[in-house]
């Protein structure tokens, strides 16, 4: 149960990564660009002080890793897509259809059975989203484009935390975590030029480097570690903590109201979250009933 309850506490300090966001002026792709950038750099300088450079090694899964990153830019870029064709609020509901799709591909492409816990949650937690998504926009401006951006940035997702899951076992988290920045980079970079003000200034650079190197470098190597501990299934779905936390920061610190859809929305999302904190069954229980031995831990 501890490494499920790490990874909602993980999901739910998350929250600030929106009201940071919203005091920096730059495009989607520059703040994408920024965000992986430094969180690359956040990486290597740290193992470079540490003197431990080959922690960066890439390992055997190149073509993975080259993938995932490709991957994590063009999720990003869907996501923010699909808040400038709409809201913040048609944005989250659509991306966070994500644990649906990882119900689906899990028992497929992983040692995983069907989560109960999760199948029965799923509707509880979805429409507490949804009514915090309500509260949050009085004007939605739903647009078919931006629910085929966001969705198809929720698959997109699912599809990177499934090809995660995998190999997780058997890479190096900061050599892995180090390249797939880097293929990030690499992706973005020639759409940098089409992009707007590239350049931030001196306050929105310090904001970006909370957000590079805490909670994309920092918290995706702990994601990482966590991976291998807790299924795909409930990793997804305890991403769901993530807008609570970030609505009930916005009432704490900008004094946004909580009105009663937010409430009962936050209610219904961790109600469901606890449930599945309780009733998903452990990672090792789940490998060995598939007939599966566990992967040697990476170095």
């Amino acid at each position: 149960m501890r490494w499920k309850l790490a990874v909602a506490a993980l999901a739910a300090s998350w929250g600030f990564i929106s009201l940071i966001v919203a005091h920096i002026e730059l495009s989607a792709f520059v703040l994408v660009f920024w965000r992986v950038l430094l969180s690359a750099l956040a990486i290597g300088l740290g193992a470079l002080v540490a003197r431990r450079l080959e922690l960066l090694n890439l390992g055997r899964y190149r073509w993975w890793t080259l993938a995932l990153g490709i991957g994590l830019a063009v999720h990003w870029s869907l996501y923010f897509e699909a808040i400038k064709l709409s809201s913040v609020a048609v944005a989250v509901l659509a991306v966070y259809t994500s644990p649906v799709f990882v119900a689906l591909l899990a028992p497929i492409f992983l040692p995983e059975r069907l989560s109960r816990a999760v199948l029965i949650a799923l509707p509880v937690a979805l429409s507490g989203l949804a009514l915090i998504s309500l509260s949050n926009s009085e004007q939605a401006h739903v647009r078919p484009l931006a629910i085929a951006s966001g969705v198809a940035a929720a698959f997109v997702v699912a599809l990177l935390v499934i090809a995660q899951k995998r190999i997780v076992k058997e890479v190096n988290a900061v050599g892995f975590s180090f390249w797939i920045d880097v293929a990030a980079l690499c992706a973005l970079i020639p759409v940098l030029p089409f992009s707007g003000r590239i350049v931030p200034s001196g306050g929105e650079l310090a904001y970006l480097v909370l957000v590079g190197a805490v909670f994309t470098a920092l918290s995706g190597l702990i994601w990482l570690v966590l991976l291998r501990k807790v299924t795909a299934q409930a990793m997804s779905f305890l991403s769901y903590l993530e807008p609570v936390s970030a609505s009930l920061l916005a009432w704490a610190i900008l004094g946004q109201q909580l009105g009663t859809k937010m409430l009962v929305g936050g209610m219904l999302v961790l109600v469901a979250g606890v449930a599945v904190v309780l009733g998903e069954p452990g990672e090792i229980a789940v490998t060995e009933v598939a007939g599966i031995p566990p992967a040697a831990e990476g170095s």
